[in-house]
């Protein structure tokens, strides 16, 4: 018993081959929508109080939280990985851990940097999952990417249903910031820590590629592209009112 349980922990259960698309993966996309979509009718809903949609949030942040060290710990002590994989090297990791404590200290400042990036990562992960659904069955290391990234959607989307998160064009100076933290953590200190892996996508086999152009340049283009979008669609009136201000200040 024990071993079936470890070998399920470590993700040596089932079949290895790409299932990306297939009904594992999409039957996931489609309980993570659910997920999401309740999620949203809670936050607006009129007749619960605010005090227990805030309740709802710091479970799904303290979850969060206890998640990214348990998944670790289970890495470190039973499939035998470094104590530097602690370390967060894709976005979605320090999305992981960044996103519940956001929430749990209502830093208004890192919502503005991380919650719209981290949302947009969320949704693009299940869309291209790139080598996450390696099994033909829910092992836990498939489990811990679908949970992983099902947090850093779920937060965003509470604290905008619940009305204390509010995307506007006028913070893409802030989600700028929090795109060239990112861009230092996966490019820059996890090299310095002897990872060699491709964590922004810049080199890897992704769609938005033009014959000729550095993916990063098109991936980088694309994805402000869709954050400037995102935060118009979000706040159309406060947006107008920022493009407004700033054709005001050019007279």
């Amino acid at each position: 018993m024990w071993d079936i349980l470890r070998r399920w922990l470590i993700g040596d259960l089932g079949n290895p081959g790409v299932f990306e698309y297939q009904a594992m993966h999409l039957y996931t996309v489609l309980a993570v929508a659910a997920v999401c979509i309740l999620a949203g009718i809670v936050g607006f809903s009129r007749r619960m109080e605010a005090g227990k949609k805030r309740k709802l949030l710091y479970a799904v942040s303290w979850f969060q939280i206890g998640f990214e060290i348990f998944w670790r710990l289970i890495f470190l002590l039973l499939r035998g990985d470094s104590i530097l994989s602690w370390w967060p090297c894709y976005p979605c990791n320090v999305g992981g851990i960044l996103l519940p404590i956001i929430a749990l200290t209502n830093w208004e400042k890192g919502k503005k940097m991380f919650y719209l990036f981290g949302f947009v990562g969320g949704i693009i992960t299940f869309a291209i999952p790139d080598g996450i659904f390696c099994r033909d069955v829910m092992v836990f290391p498939i489990l811990k990417s679908v949970l992983q990234h099902t947090g850093i959607l779920l937060i965003p989307v509470l604290e905008y249903a619940i009305g204390t998160y509010r995307p506007t064009l006028k913070h893409m100076s802030w989600v700028t910031v929090g795109l060239l933290i990112h861009l230092v953590n996966s490019e820059g200190i996890t090299r310095l820590l002897g990872f060699t892996g491709d964590y922004m996508f810049f080199r890897s086999g992704m769609p938005f590629v033009i014959p000729g152009v550095p993916q990063f340049v098109t991936l980088s283009v694309v994805g402000l592209v869709v954050l400037v979008l995102l935060s118009v669609a979000s706040d159309p009136k406060g947006s107008m009112e920022f493009i407004r201000s700033l054709r005001k200040k050019r007279v």
